[in-house]
């Protein structure tokens, strides 16, 4: 009884540099574990606290709580607390909001806006930005209708021109989408004469049409026929007019014939025979 006694108090007792050695007040094993699981966290702490603050501290030092929590206020880094960290957090988060406000109100006011925006123009966004026709044609502003369709090719590369144009003449002039493959833009299709896209129509402040483009175009073109749209001008720099084709009428051959020299000497006036010939 003794010698079990005296191994199983070897075997709980604490290590040399432990905090405290100590032994089992009770013989049951619930106490046993309790015990070595106490030791076990204190001796952990004690590793933690020589790897952070390089303090190898003896049994005399850890009994001492007094010494033991000041020398780890002397040597230990202060953290910011919570509510510190917090309100750093809260600050970091007004700025980057007021940043964004700002940027934001730059994009929108600097008239153009970026070039990204432009460059990735598509024909969706100029249906969504597009005016009504019938708004359009009521406003008292010039209108330009640009009759395209999903499918074209051309009318996909030529959004972001017309995009970059609209946005710079937004105040001025009005622009209107008309999707081709719409029934309901039938009459305009016959009133303009569209027999091809993009097909941009420009009219004036009354709805009179003053001239028109069809294909593709560079976006100088389209920029000076909307300024000159805006100012006022009736005729446009680049524009196709309907009705200005010069009429063409075949020379009167017989009426304009002139005597023939005769090689033999003479002048030989015009027969009017059908069976003569040369």
């Amino acid at each position: 009884g003794t010698m079990r006694r005296r191994a199983r108090r070897a075997m709980f007792a604490a290590p040399a540099t432990g905090v405290a050695r100590f032994a089992p007040t009770t013989r049951s094993m619930k106490g046993s574990w309790s015990s070595v699981r106490g030791a076990r966290d204190a001796r952990f702490a004690r590793a933690v606290r020589r790897a952070t603050t390089g303090d190898d501290e003896t049994d005399d030092v850890a009994r001492d709580p007094s010494s033991s929590s000041s020398s780890n206020s002397s040597s230990t880094p202060d953290f910011p607390s919570i509510d510190d960290e917090r309100a750093r957090g809260k600050t970091i988060a007004l700025a980057a909001f007021a940043t964004g406000v700002f940027a934001f109100g730059v994009s929108t006011t600097s008239g153009v806006g970026s070039g990204d925006a432009i460059a990735g123009a598509n024909l969706s966004q100029l249906e969504k930005r597009s005016t009504s026709l019938d708004a359009a044609l009521s406003s008292g502003k010039p209108t330009v209708l640009e009759f395209y369709a999903d499918w074209c090719e051309v009318c996909k590369e030529s959004a972001p021109t017309v995009y970059a144009v609209e946005t710079a003449h937004a105040n001025g002039v009005n622009f209107v989408m008309l999707n081709i493959d719409n029934t309901k833009w039938g009459g305009e299709l016959d009133a303009y004469g569209v027999d091809g896209i993009p097909h941009l129509e420009f009219l004036d402040k009354d709805g009179v049409s003053e001239g028109f483009i069809v294909g593709k175009f560079p976006k100088e073109v389209l920029e000076a026929n909307v300024a000159a749209l805006e100012r006022g001008e009736k005729t446009l720099p680049y524009a196709k007019k309907y009705g200005l084709a010069t009429t063409v009428q075949a020379p009167d051959i017989v009426a304009g014939a002139s005597s023939v020299g005769d090689p033999r000497g003479g002048i030989v006036p015009p027969s009017t025979d059908p069976r003569a010939h040369g």
